[in-house]
């Protein structure tokens, strides 16, 4: 119906189910360079925002439908074995049964399914320089962080081992104290302090002389081209290397994520075994702060 392009770009645009301002402007300038009949080129898109809001909407339904069959097996949950009644949260029951979920054992996989269908969705602007590419990522990486984020614990003891051992390795913060803005701050804070000074002190000793002027003027020029100095010193800090700083923000997430599901294993009543590799990878997640 349309060209490639322009049918990619309206794909991306629609991937959250509605349209920006800033997304349906590059849309209609596209559709412009290609001559396409805007009205036409309307009727088509509220008609996939429909459709996606309808499925959205499916997924909604489907996932309350999971939910709600869950929490009603959970609290019915009988041994197969032995024929007991057996708490929601056990994973072993007295008589040695082990309880498993053929859907939980998937989830890591589910999660990794989202992200990458985040990351692969195509990009309708080609320069990586360019603005609109650049909010576009940042855009794709906050997406990846919320999902991180909203992806429900897993509660089996296999499904909950499977994700700590992923998140202690996507949980590693990078470059030490450059890696995060805060670190940043406390080395440019210092450094820009220093500037102040030493920038202060050769403006007085230049304008404070005989030759050149008065002690006042010094003064205020210290102070100017300090204060100018300072602030080069931390713009250059924060703005360096920003990509690091990002990924490290996905760490972090990955970290929280971690911390609940370690909660929720020690929540179970699992056995020793399990107990002890929760020990493990809290060890190794910790090393790593």
């Amino acid at each position: 119906m349309f060209s490639q392009e322009l049918e990619n770009l309206i794909q991306a645009s629609l991937e959250d189910g509605g349209i920006e301002e800033y997304e349906k402007a590059a849309i209609v300038k596209r559709a412009q360079a290609e001559s396409v009949d805007l009205t036409e080129l309307e009727i088509y898109i509220n008609s996939l925002i429909q459709r996606r809001q309808r499925e959205l909407e499916k997924e909604k339904t489907a996932k309350f439908e999971q939910k709600a069959q869950e929490k009603k097996e959970a609290f019915g949950r009988v041994c197969p074995s032995c024929g007991k009644q057996v708490p929601p949260m056990t994973l072993k029951c007295e008589c040695g049964y082990e309880f498993n979920s053929a859907k939980g054992a998937s989830s890591v996989q589910q999660l990794m399914d989202k992200i990458e269908q985040i990351q692969s969705a195509p990009i309708p602007y080609s320069d990586p320089q360019d603005g609109m590419y650049k909010k576009e990522m940042a855009n794709r990486r906050k997406r990846i962080r919320d999902t991180i984020s909203v992806f429900p614990v897993p509660n089996t003891k296999e499904d909950i081992i499977e994700f700590l051992s992923l998140a202690v390795s996507k949980s590693k913060i990078k470059g030490g104290l450059l890696g995060t803005i805060k670190g940043r701050l406390i080395i440019a804070v210092p450094i820009a302090i220093v500037s102040i000074i030493i920038v202060f002190i050769a403006m007085v000793a230049l304008y404070g002389s005989g030759r050149n002027g008065s002690v006042g003027a010094g003064l205020v020029m210290g102070l100017l081209y300090g204060a100018a100095a300072a602030v080069g010193v931390i713009f250059a800090c924060l703005k360096l290397g920003t990509e690091m700083i990002e990924d490290n923000k996905t760490a972090s997430v990955w970290r929280d994520k971690f911390d609940q599901i370690l909660m929720k294993g020690r929540s179970l009543r699992g056995d020793s075994e399990f107990q002890k590799q929760l020990d493990y990878y809290e060890n190794m997640v910790n090393r790593q702060s």
